[in-house]
């Protein structure tokens, strides 16, 4: 016998909105269309409902009977994150399962190893509770009637009888066309069970083919087939706020307990953070986005959150956050062995927590690693973000090689700015706060020049000279402008 198992959301947008915000879960609240005075009441909480609102109801209304209620839109981004939770989750206990509805997810059992279905939906019921969800799981012989189960069931309910749990169902409550409702409700026919009770032919003769499919599902006997689906992995966190944010602390106070969640989603998919990505609506319309490479993928939510704090702690912003999105890029969790002589970083993630705190005070732009430009131009570079990698001492304690480049020039940055005079065209003397005095020897001039076709043109004459003190300096020419560009080493002249 074939079981199938639906777990449904109830009140989908009402969690959706909620999720983030448990401490207005027993507060009047309703979730409406939009934020129009005319928006409809489309789910509210049981303190509302008390209140005497309900469903359908308009938000002036609904204000006019209830002071106090909290109206909230409706959110499609927490929708989709909420849809994607309960697809991504739903995968973890079959791989045969269909996204049924908005809120609503139909799985095949038939992988699903044991018999005690009860306890089985119990555990179902926990993992979505610490994924801040209320479910409620049903469990029958075949998908329509397990989506029957999960609306009646107060958190989970196993139909072992399919009749007999038929009979209790209203007509009203399942998806029948509303004339067709009607007719039946003339009839005298308010349940499923008395419907059943009907000759099937006499049913389609009088009422048309959608009786007959209605009375297969007040028999039990319908048998389809999911539409399978697939879930796509989008570890994605978002919040919304309803006025503007002028401090930093609700931010971390939410990001802490989005990076509990996102892990927890990772470890139940086998997989670590990689990148983080931290978007922050304005209330200007733009958006701050931050990308983070983890160096270490990991699912320490407390280093996640040391890698944000450190980025938020010095984050100065022209216009207030809105909103709050954390996005992770899932890998699989690294299982390299070293070699036997190869020194990986003891901490890589508190290095890079080092780099973090440093470009918070000297700027992002002026740490990183240092990569030569493809260019023939004199200290021509640009800062790319650390790369951690393994190094080899077997590599790093080489001897070096003997090229025969001579001695090495300490370039100083930036170049001082000097006065030269040329005699025959030679550089005689220079003048400058680095160097100063007669020039006795030179080498040069060394002409460079690239880029000619570009706006980036540049051109330089450079002289290697000794000074009557016995120092060696490099002189640079650009234009009509001379800088002393560094100095030669004594200690191994």
């Amino acid at each position: 016998m074939s079981w199938f198992a639906a777990i449904l959301l109830p009140r989908f947008s009402l969690q959706a909105v909620l999720r983030w915000r448990e401490e207005d879960g027993n507060l009047p609240g309703a979730v409406v269309e939009d934020s129009t005075p005319r928006g409809r009441v489309l789910e509210l909480t049981h303190a509302a409902a008390q209140a005497g609102v309900w469903p359908g109801m308009a938000s002036t209304q609904a204000m006019a009977r209830c002071s106090s209620l909290r109206l909230w839109p409706r959110s499609p981004a927490q929708e989709q994150i909420v849809t994607s939770l309960l697809l991504e989750t739903a995968n973890t206990f079959s791989p045969f399962f269909e996204a049924t509805r908005d809120g609503l997810c139909t799985l095949d059992l038939r992988t699903v190893p044991g018999k005690d279905w009860t306890a089985w939906a119990r555990r179902v019921v926990e993992r979505f509770a610490e994924l801040r969800l209320e479910v409620r799981v049903g469990v029958a012989a075949n998908p329509d009637l397990a989506a029957l189960a999960a609306t009646r069931a107060e958190s989970v309910l196993v139909v072992q009888h399919s009749a007999a749990f038929l009979t209790s169902i209203a007509v009203a409550e399942v998806d029948a066309p509303p004339d067709l409702v009607a007719v039946l409700r003339d009839w005298g026919i308010n349940h499923l069970g008395e419907l059943a009770r009907l000759p099937r032919s006499e049913v389609v003769d009088r009422l048309g083919p959608a009786a007959g499919s209605l009375w297969e599902r007040a028999t039990g006997r319908v048998r389809r087939e999911l539409r399978l689906v697939r879930p796509v992995e989008s570890f994605l966190e978002s919040f919304d706020f309803e006025y503007p944010i002028e401090t930093t602390e609700p931010l971390l106070f939410l990001l802490r307990r989005m990076l509990d969640q996102l892990t927890l989603r990772l470890r139940e998919v086998y997989r670590v953070a990689a990148k983080m990505r931290l978007t922050l609506p304005l209330d200007g319309g733009a958006a701050y986005e931050r990308l983070f490479s983890i160096p270490t993928p990991t699912l320490d939510a407390e280093v996640l959150f040391r890698i944000l704090h450190t980025h938020l702690e010095t984050l100065r912003l022209e216009q207030q956050p809105m909103g709050l999105r954390l996005w992770m890029e899932p890998v699989a969790a690294d299982a390299q062995q070293f070699q036997l002589f190869e020194s990986p970083l003891r901490d890589p993630n508190r290095f890079g927590e080092t780099l973090g705190r440093l470009a918070a005070l000297v700027g992002i732009e002026r740490v990183g690693v240092v990569q030569l430009a493809d260019s023939f131009q004199p200290d021509r570079f640009s800062l790319a973000e650390p790369d951690f990698i393994h190094v080899s001492e077997t590599e790093s304690k080489s001897p070096a090689v003997d090229l025969a480049m001579g001695l090495p020039l300490r370039r100083f940055r930036p170049p001082f700015p000097a006065q030269v005079r040329l005699e025959r065209h030679i550089p005689a003397w220079v003048f400058s706060e680095k160097a100063h005095g007669e020039i006795i020897a030179t080498a040069g001039p060394y002409r460079l020049s690239g880029e000619w076709w570009d706006r980036g043109a540049w051109a330089v004459e450079e002289w290697d000279v000794e000074l009557s003190d016995g120092e060696l300096y490099r002189l640079a020419k650009h234009n009509d402008t001379w800088t002393v560009e560094g100095s030669y080493d004594a200690a191994l002249r």
